[in-house]
């Protein structure tokens, strides 16, 4: 088994994982947010529920981004990239995709960052250190940085017939 076909098993094993996990936390968020109503209504509103689905979205919106990019759902502006013949087409997908790897990088160094000057930090309600918070910014972008690379090897290493 080559290094390419290893790398995309990685990839899609993280994409399987990280969509089981955004539909655990969005799930969640929908029970949290109607026990806040039914609590709301007809007893005492309840202090953590909108800090804890509030959390669960930001979790789930960043590991979804991942999702997204690794299925090629996301938004793209194909117009000059369809006038261009095919070898072009092919550099212009690489070239996309290694910007926006150099992009989840500098996210990744800037978000650990910001993770370690919030890390004594706790959250209001929850009083949970906020550094759980926004290690969804690293994490989610080092996942898409990962299906970046899988998605460059893709363009490199697969042949014409089998691209998307």
């Amino acid at each position: 088994m080559s290094v390419i076909t290893l790398f995309r098993k990685l990839s899609d094993t993280i994409n399987k994982v990280c969509l089981t996990i955004c539909v655990a936390l969005l799930g969640a968020m929908v029970v949290v947010t109607f026990v806040q109503i039914i609590c709301r209504v007809f007893f005492t509103a309840l202090s953590w529920s909108e800090e804890l689905a509030r959390y669960f979205l930001i979790w789930a919106s960043l590991l979804g981004a991942g999702c997204v990019y690794k299925s090629g759902s996301n938004i793209a502006v194909l117009f000059v990239q369809g006038l261009l013949p095919e070898k072009l087409k092919t550099f212009a997908r690489i070239l996309v995709h290694v910007l926006c790897g150099i992009f989840f990088i500098l996210v990744i160094y800037h978000g650990f960052r910001y993770m370690g000057m919030m890390g004594t930090q706790k959250s209001a309600a929850l009083h949970v250190p906020m550094k759980y918070m926004y290690m969804a910014i690293p994490l989610g972008c080092g996942i898409m940085g990962i299906h970046a690379l899988d998605a460059i090897l893709g363009e490199i290493f697969q042949k014409g017939d089998e691209k998307q």
